[in-house]
């Protein structure tokens, strides 16, 4: 059992992960604010995203 610890994203930050692990240059495209501001504000998040994988946080509304 895989026990690393996977944090919870929104879609878009999942988004910009998964094109980044894909080495896309144009990832952060249209978003690239948000995502300073998410990387810097979600510095730990980010880190184990990257170690470990994520999971797509449910929108609920």
């Amino acid at each position: 059992m895989d026990d690393s610890y996977k944090p919870e994203v929104p879609a878009w930050v999942a988004e910009v992960l998964a094109k980044k692990k894909r080495q896309d240059p144009f990832a952060t495209l249209g978003v690239s604010k948000q995502w300073d501001e998410w990387k810097y504000r979600y510095s730990r998040k980010y880190k184990y995203a990257k170690l470990n994988g994520w999971k797509v946080k449910e929108e609920t509304e």
